[in-house]
C-alpha cells in the first residue's frame, strides 16, 4: 500500500470511530424479546462480568451487558439486572455512584440483584444483597449471591496485601480459589425470565 493511500485509509477510519456512538465490549446481538433487558455489573477484577454474561446467556442472551465504570445510558431498557463484587464489605464503587446518580431510573427497573463474594451462598451474603436493592430503592423479583474467586497475579499490591492478611489472621493458606459456577449464574438468567414473564 502507498504511503498517501495508507494515511488516507487511516484517517478515514480513525474519524468513523470519533463519529460512532459509544461503544460497549460486553454489548451482544440478542435474541428477540418483547422487553429491552440490560445487566448492569460493577466488578474489580472480572468475576462479576463473566456471572453478568451468564446470566444474560441464561436468559437466552435477551440482555445487553454493561460494566458500571463505562457510565452507561440505560434508559432506553425496560428492565435491569443489577450485580455487583463485594470488597471489604461494600459495593463496587463506580456501581454505587451511577445508582446513586439514577436512582429514580433504578428505582423503576431493576427486576433482579445479584452479588459475587467470597461468602457467597450465606447469610452474610443476604445481607449484600439487600444493600444492593436499597440502594437501587428497588422490590427485585430475583436475588442471588454467587461465591467467587481469587486470581492472585490479578491483584492490585494494595488487595493482595490485605488478602494475604486476612488469610493470615485465619490461620489459613491464601491460594487461587475459583468458586464461580456458570450453571448457577444460567440458572438465574432463566429464574429471572420466569417471573417477570409470569
Amino acid at each position: 500500500m502507498r504511503r498517501r493511500d495508507f494515511f488516507k485509509t487511516s484517517l478515514l477510519a480513525g474519524g468513523s470511530l470519533i463519529l460512532a456512538e459509544k461503544t460497549y465490549a460486553l454489548k451482544f446481538f440478542p435474541y428477540p424479546s418483547k422487553h429491552k433487558w440490560a445487566v448492569l455489573f460493577g466488578t474489580r477484577y472480572g468475576s462479576n462480568r463473566d456471572a453478568a454474561i451468564w446470566i444474560s446467556e441464561g436468559m437466552g442472551a435477551v440482555a445487553d451487558v454493561f460494566d458500571a465504570r463505562e457510565n452507561p445510558d440505560l434508559s432506553s431498557f425496560d428492565y435491569l439486572i443489577v450485580g455487583s463484587g463485594i470488597y471489604y464489605g461494600r459495593i463496587a464503587e463506580p456501581l454505587e455512584a451511577l445508582i446513586k446518580n439514577n436512582v429514580s431510573l433504578f428505582s423503576k427497573k431493576v427486576k433482579a440483584v445479584f452479588v459475587v463474594c467470597g461468602a457467597g451462598g450465606t447469610e452474610r451474603a443476604n445481607q449484600y444483597l439487600d444493600q444492593l436493592a436499597k440502594l437501587c430503592a428497588a422490590e427485585p423479583v430475583a436475588k442471588r449471591s454467587f461465591p467467587g474467586r481469587i486470581t492472585k497475579r490479578l491483584l492490585s499490591p494494595e488487595d493482595f496485601k490485605l488478602l494475604e492478611e486476612f488469610y493470615k489472621k485465619r490461620n489459613q493458606p491464601f491460594e487461587d480459589y475459583d468458586n464461580l459456577m456458570r450453571k448457577d449464574c444460567l440458572q438465574f438468567g432463566e429464574e429471572i425470565l420466569k417471573k417477570v414473564s409470569g
